[in-house]
């Protein structure tokens, strides 16, 4: 019997056990260490802060999950990984120690490194919470004149937010932004083809963004916040009254003993998801040095093929199974404005782009059935 270890219980952690599971059955041990008790279903974040829906739609319990798969679950943090040895340590309330493993998933997600930017931690909302969520949604819901200011910080990785959170105000404040009371502005630290890994939609969302009335800036690198201006890397200095930006992405420095980390500690790894250098560990999620954005859907599909392989290794196979990298998202504008973008990062012959307010409602649905589904 092998020992399966996961390390994380996000998406990427979360898929991969569950296709081991399904794929070898009680045979093989699979155990995840994660440090949270609740799954988050991120991408509802946004409906969350503005009241669309409650903490427990977007959340369900682990531990329960885990149990009906079969699958080990151990409360705990990462705090050590050696590699040669195939061992890990780990720290939490229920078991501190080390673990052995026979494969390993690294699937711990990025770290937000909010002290890239001074200020940030002192002055910013951000998203990337349930907790933040909310509390952003509590300031929302008290500010009654003035410049909101959201936007992605150098290296956030995430721009969806930043676009469905500007239509959900834009929407809330309808009446005061018509007659001058509440200005929006959004900000990004280069293009909109960048923060979307080379997708072309800055024409279709500009246009949406002014039909709202929101003003939209470009080239604005994030380097400083004080009490009352975002500080850029080009001298802009652009004042708030209430601020929402995504932060930094940073990889997991912790790993580094894997000798396949770059030089933001995300792990590099190859198609197969297997880690650079490494026998019998992969890596999937917001962690891989993958370039582009990091999407929810993305990690899902890493998590698949690291499972997939990790299967054909055990049942005597070759891996086989490749990641292709693309986006396929909906920037969910609330009405005809939406956005469905699919776009091939490493083709750019796949590029699919369409509106309306279909998108809408099959994002409302897909997301609805995905937590139903998985919970």
């Amino acid at each position: 019997m092998a020992n399966v270890l996961i390390i994380g219980g996000g998406f990427g952690g979360l898929m991969a056990a569950e296709r081991l599971v399904r794929g070898l059955g009680p045979s093989h041990q699979v155990t995840v260490v994660s440090p949270n008790r609740k799954f988050t279903f991120y991408p509802g974040l946004v409906q969350l802060a503005f009241g669309e829906i409650e903490q427990e739609d977007i959340s369900f319990d682990l531990g329960a999950r885990f149990k009906d798969l079969g699958v080990r679950h151990i409360l705990g943090e990462l705090i050590h990984l050696n590699p040669e040895r195939r061992k890990i340590d780990i720290a939490g309330d229920e078991f501190s120690g080390e673990l052995g493993y026979d494969y390993l998933v690294l699937a711990p997600g990025r770290r937000l490194a909010t002290e890239k930017i001074p200020g940030f931690f002192e002055h910013a909302n951000h998203l990337l919470g349930a907790g933040a969520a909310l509390r952003f949604g509590a300031a929302l819901n008290h500010f009654r004149e003035g410049t909101i200011v959201l936007g992605s910080c150098p290296g956030s990785r995430l721009p969806v937010p930043v676009c469905e959170t500007a239509f959900a105000v834009a929407r809330k404040f309808t009446a005061e932004i018509n007659d001058g009371r509440v200005r929006v502005k959004v900000v990004f630290p280069r293009s909109v083809k960048e923060a979307f890994g080379g997708a072309d939609l800055h024409t279709e969302l500009e246009a949406a963004f002014a039909r709202h009335g929101i003003n939209v800036l470009y080239d604005v690198p994030i380097a400083e916040i004080t009490e009352d201006e975002i500080v850029s890397t080009e001298k802009h200095r652009i004042k708030y009254d209430l601020l929402m930006l995504i932060p930094p992405f940073r990889g997991q420095a912790i790993l580094n003993d894997l000798g396949a980390l770059d030089d933001d500690d995300f792990i590099k790894v190859d198609g197969l998801m297997r880690v650079q250098g490494r026998e019998n560990i992969y890596a999937v999620g917001d962690v891989v040095a993958f370039s582009g954005p990091k999407f929810a859907h993305m990690a899902v599909r890493q998590g698949n093929v690291a499972a997939e392989n990790i299967i054909s290794e055990l049942t005597g196979e070759e891996p086989e199974s490749e990641y292709y990298h693309e986006i396929a998202t909906v920037i969910d504008a609330g009405g005809p404005e939406s956005i469905y973008l699919h776009y091939g990062i490493w083709d750019d012959a796949l590029y699919r782009l369409k509106k309306g307010r279909f998108w809408s409602v099959a994002k409302n649905a897909h997301d609805a059935f995905w937590r139903m589904r998985h919970s």
